[in-house]
This record gives structure tokens, C-alpha cells and sequence, in this order.
């Protein structure tokens, strides 16, 4: 009984009850336009971008990060992937479910958020909640804040940080619906192009793998 309770709750994390769903409806039942492709892939590109500028500048242990991006909003990490998604949302034309997506990302990440905020005011004290009090949680101020520690971009940091997956699959992703859009919905004959493509989504991957491969050579060395 105790394991069919476990197995319940697991099923009702947000991940397996929304997030999973979520996929699969988007795998099978979309596709982009010419249109929705260039509109999508330019959020997804800013999301992107910031996402490698935040994890080159990131220190989270120890230390205050008031550097780089995180001098105009203090949490540049969840407004790349809120980009991001919005991006996938636009590109593949389902924007009430995207407004729908939102509305629960923003009532459950409001509070993770919240409770950050308290361990970091715990941590960091006066230093946190001056900055806390100067620079906007998602919506990027105008000008910088100066004060705080501030120390140059890091691509040691930014390696750790495993970001460069996240662009690998995103670009491999929008390969892939492209390639749907192509085949599925514009019956397009195969070509060169597309050829290309999908030889570029299996290097991607190949390079993801070897990636993988190196880091766990690395960590039994």
C-alpha cells in the first residue's frame, strides 16, 4: 500500500501530471509554418542567449551573483527558459495553451522563487535585500546594479553548468518540427536540404553522447 501511495504522489508531481502531457501533445498533435518557425525561433534564440550569459557570470555557493545579467534581473535563468517556452509556444501556434501553461508555471515557480529569496536573505543578509530591493525579479531593469561583488564571464563556468544541452536539444527540436512541417504537413519531396538536417540532428547527437562520454571519463580519472 505504501508503494502505490508513493507511486500516486510521484505521478502527481508537476513534471509526470503536466510537464510529460504537455510533450506529448506538442510531439504529436503541432506543427509549425513558415511564419510561426521565424516568430518562435527568435524567442527561443533570446531565451537561449540568456541562459549562457547568466551561466557564465553563476556562482551558487558561497558567494552573491550580481554580475553580468544579474545586475538588471535577479533571476535570468528562469526568464531564458520562460523565453524559451514561449518561443516553443509561438512556433507551434498554441498560444491559449500556452497562456494556460503559464498561469500554473507562475503559481508554482512564485513560490520556489519566494522560498529562494528567504534562503538567500538568510544567507547573504543586508548585501541581498539591497540588491533584492534594487533590481526586479523577471522584468530586466534599465540600468545595472553596480554595487556587490562583480567578477568577469566565465566559459569554465559555463561548460559546468552543462547549458550547452540545452541548446543542443532545442536546436535538435526545432530540426525536428521543421522536418514534420516539411514532410507530415507541407508533403514536401525529400531534398537535399532536409537531407542535410537530419544529418546535422544525428551529430548534434552524436556530440551530445561523446560530451556525456568525456564528463564521465573525466569524473572516474
Amino acid at each position: 500500500m505504501p508503494g502505490i501511495l508513493v507511486r500516486i504522489k510521484r505521478l502527481c508531481r508537476l513534471r509526470f501530471a503536466v510537464l510529460y502531457p504537455l510533450g506529448i501533445y506538442l510531439v504529436f498533435f503541432t506543427a509549425p509554418d513558415d511564419m510561426s518557425l521565424r516568430a518562435g525561433g527568435s524567442f527561443l534564440l533570446a531565451g537561449l542567449l540568456m541562459r549562457l550569459w547568466s551561466n557564465g557570470y553563476a556562482i551558487k555557493l558561497g558567494r552573491l551573483t550580481t554580475s553580468g545579467p544579474y545586475a538588471f534581473v535577479r533571476n535570468p535563468l528562469y526568464l531564458g527558459t520562460a523565453l524559451i517556452l514561449l518561443g516553443v509556444f509561438v512556433m507551434l501556434k498554441v498560444i491559449l495553451l500556452g497562456v494556460i501553461f503559464f498561469g500554473v508555471m507562475a503559481a508554482v515557480y512564485t513560490r520556489t522563487i519566494r522560498n529562494e529569496e528567504k534562503m538567500l536573505a538568510d544567507k547573504f543578509g543586508a548585501a541581498y535585500l539591497d540588491y533584492r530591493a534594487r533590481v526586479p525579479a523577471m522584468w530586466p531593469a534599465l540600468r545595472p546594479y553596480v554595487t556587490g561583488e562583480k567578477w568577469p564571464f566565465s566559459l569554465e563556468r559555463l561548460w559546468f553548468s552543462r547549458e550547452h544541452k540545452v541548446v543542443l536539444w532545442v536546436t535538435i527540436g526545432v530540426i525536428a518540427f521543421y522536418l514534420k512541417k516539411e514532410f507530415l504537413v507541407g508533403h514536401v519531396v525529400f531534398g537535399m536540404q532536409n537531407a542535410g538536417l537530419i544529418i546535422l540532428m544525428f551529430v548534434l547527437v552524436l556530440l551530445d553522447v561523446c560530451g556525456e562520454y568525456i564528463r564521465y571519463r573525466q569524473s572516474r580519472a
